[in-house]
């Protein structure tokens, strides 16, 4: 486990400290360029600030969280996107760093924690964990945040993901490159990608298009994952439809990670001593809280009808996956003896 996170951060360059970006102290950190975190997320908070008058705050283009953690950690006063659980996963290696920053909203929108399949012997996660010192697992490149999900995943239950061996563990580009591996498959690989529900997005086209099985990722150990006592997974029911392929609506239920923004917290600002005060950090931490969650979705409304048409279960029905999967796990291990 450890070699594994170890193998994470190194694969993601940082910047070196006190490094900033060429927007300086008032960036917003998000992603890549043409990902959802700054073409669909960012644009409503930078509106939010300028509305509340504070100027200047910029979309800024990252290679994601880790990055965007680093940044905020070496300039408090930027501000960042980031997966939950990937943000929970450094802050449980670092708590005394991670003491100088924020969470400031978690509740724009939610990214499913999507797994794949070939096998058709494998329908519910609890299967998955009891096989897994056996499955192959493919993921997208190590520093993405679907890799950092896939290591947080493991670090909360090490009786069941947690027993992986790195060995079976291939990394390929991205999310596309690993549903098409998957696909081609013929060793009853499982693949893993973290991805917003969208009917038009080519990955979650992709998954329909190759016929793959879709595996609900929801656990008791997935229930319980906290981060600062929040949740750090919801599980909820996102319904794809609109047309072509998804002609008729579908629903996939699976777990997903929220959208967390943060910032620097307003004692780390005072010390930094550059691009703002504490107390400018603190108001702009509380006006960001009291901005209406709709005002925050993205500009365009088909997306914004998708988010926020997304169910979250109730506890008992999820409690009810989390039992299913429970079951499954010991009557995987009751046939093989275990």
């Amino acid at each position: 486990m450890r070699r594994l996170l170890a193998a994470f951060l190194l694969a993601t360059p940082l910047l070196a400290p006190g490094e900033a970006p060429a927007q300086g102290f008032r960036a917003i950190n998000t992603g890549g360029p043409q990902g959802a975190y700054h073409s669909l997320f960012c644009p409503p908070v930078a509106a939010a600030l300028q509305q509340a008058y504070f100027t200047g705050y910029a979309c800024t283009p990252s290679r994601g969280t880790v990055e965007n953690i680093e940044r905020s950690l070496a300039t408090p006063p930027m501000i960042g996107f980031a997966q939950l659980d990937v943000f929970a996963l450094e802050a449980s290696r670092r708590p005394a760093e991670f003491a100088n920053l924020a969470v400031i909203r978690q509740d724009i929108a939610c990214e499913g924690l999507w797994m794949v399949t070939r096998n058709e012997s494998l329908s519910n996660y609890g299967e998955v964990l009891a096989l897994a010192r056996r499955i192959p697992f493919i993921l997208p490149a190590q520093g993405s945040g679907a890799a950092a999900s896939f290591a947080f995943l493991m670090q909360g239950d090490p009786e069941g993901l947690g027993r992986v061996p790195p060995a079976n563990i291939r990394h390929l580009a991205d999310a596309t490159a690993v549903i098409n591996a998957v696909a081609a498959a013929n060793d009853g690989a499982v693949g893993f990608f973290v991805q917003f529900a969208d009917p038009q997005n080519a990955n979650i086209r992709l998954m329909a298009e190759k016929n793959l099985r879709i595996i609900p990722v929801v656990s008791r150990e997935i229930l319980r994952s906290r981060v600062a006592e929040q949740a750090v997974y919801e599980v909820r029911t996102f319904t794809l439809g609109g047309g072509g392929i998804f002609a008729r609506p579908r629903e996939l239920t699976t777990a997903c990670t929220p959208v967390a923004v943060f910032g620097g917290t307003p004692e780390a600002v005072a010390r930094f001593g550059k691009g703002g005060t504490a107390d400018d950090q603190r108001e702009l931490i509380e006006r960001v809280r009291a901005v209406p969650a709709a005002r925050l979705l993205p500009q365009e409304d088909r997306v914004a009808r998708l988010i926020s048409g997304a169910r979250r279960l109730s506890a008992q029905a999820a409690e009810e996956m989390a039992n299913a999967a429970d079951a499954a796990k010991r009557a995987v291990q009751s046939r093989m003896g275990n």
